[in-house]
């Protein structure tokens, strides 16, 4: 496994926020799948720090694939957070971008890899804040190039399995609080996707977004 780290510091409503990367690749077709996991860090008055979001992504590296002759479908399957994307995203003939996408997104699309936003965690106390979306565009502006396409599951982390929120972590975001209407939850999470350019794919959860 091979690591590189980057570091941002950015003020976000008064507040000095620190984003920080670690990328993690790995040997053989897993070489191809770089898992993205970035923390945003408060940096209060007093000099101390407090990790108060975290986001993880994934880079897939389809042109390389191409250049290889590997398997695609093989790629997206390596993990279970982004096999879902393979059928919504991927013409099974070609291995390139379903051309529906273009129109959705009304432009050309030239890259062939792809940022997936898997998931983005913001502590209560913090939402709000637009702390989120800056750490959206910092990460897409840093990780995005070289991509065709940046696409996110739509899916309010309440009503995951109660067994992935009992670490302290999970704990601290109070996913419990949160709202319990399903189908709102989801209108909300589109909206506030919606506003950094993501659109909706027909029939599904899936949000796609122009990575140019």
């Amino acid at each position: 496994m091979r690591c590189v780290k980057a570091t941002k510091v950015q003020v976000v409503h008064d507040l000095s926020l620190k984003f920080s990367s670690s990328i993690s690749t790995w040997d053989g077709m897993d070489n191809y799948s770089t898992c993205i996991e970035v923390t945003v860090t408060c940096v209060e008055n007093k000099g101390s720090d407090r990790i108060i979001g975290r986001v993880r992504l994934f880079y897939l590296d389809l042109g390389t694939v191409f250049e290889t002759n590997d398997s695609v479908h093989d790629l997206f399957d390596i993990r279970p957070e982004t096999a879902p994307f393979y059928s919504a995203l991927i013409d099974h003939e070609t291995g390139d971008f379903k051309s529906n996408l273009e129109k959705i997104l009304g432009e050309y699309i030239c890259e062939l890899n792809l940022l997936i936003v898997d998931r983005l965690e913001i502590l209560p106390e913090f939402r709000g804040k637009k702390i989120g979306i800056a750490c959206l565009v910092w990460c897409l502006r840093r990780y995005a190039r070289e991509c065709g396409v940046v696409a996110l599951k739509c899916f309010p982390l309440q009503f995951e399995c109660a067994e992935l929120h009992e670490s302290a972590w999970s704990r601290e975001m109070q996913f419990g609080k949160l709202s319990r209407h399903r189908r709102r939850s989801l209108a909300k999470l589109k909206k506030y996707y919606g506003s950094l350019g993501f659109k909706d794919l027909p029939r599904d959860d899936i949000m796609v977004a122009f990575a140019g």
